[in-house]
């Protein structure tokens, strides 16, 4: 009998589990600086999977390698007013802005216009690649 009881509350909490997994909230901009602010991260375009990696100054430059190819690209990041971490690579007039979300991996899913456009899969402290 008593188990009856408790499968109403464990179905009510397992919906409100699967409910707030389903719709994660962004980093707020305080999240974001400490996330990347004199950080290298290793990241992967989703469009066509390549690899890059990203150094973010203290004091907003942003550097970024392709594995592949080599290829540099150099610009500025910030924190927008709606907490969205955003880059605006020299030569482009409109910054590319992001909200970022934490997965359980520990990587970090970024989306643009509700399309995931890009993924931090490895961060760590300092200019790691000399970038």
């Amino acid at each position: 009998m008593q188990l009856t009881r408790l499968l109403p509350a464990s179905a009510l909490l397992l919906v409100s589990s699967l409910a707030a997994a389903a719709d994660p909230e962004p980093l707020d901009r305080d999240s974001l600086i400490d996330l990347v602010s004199d950080k290298t991260a290793e990241c992967r375009k989703e469009k066509d999977q390549s690899l890059c990696t990203n150094y973010f100054s203290e004091d907003g430059v942003v550097v970024q390698v392709m594995r592949e190819d080599g290829d540099r690209k150099d610009g500025v990041w910030f924190v927008d007013d709606t907490d969205r971490l955003c880059i605006l690579w020299q030569g482009r007039i409109k910054p590319l802005c992001f909200s970022v979300f934490e997965q359980a991996d520990g990587s970090y899913t970024m989306i643009k216009h509700e399309k995931h456009v890009s993924t931090i899969l490895h961060i760590e402290d300092g200019n790691l690649k000399n970038l």
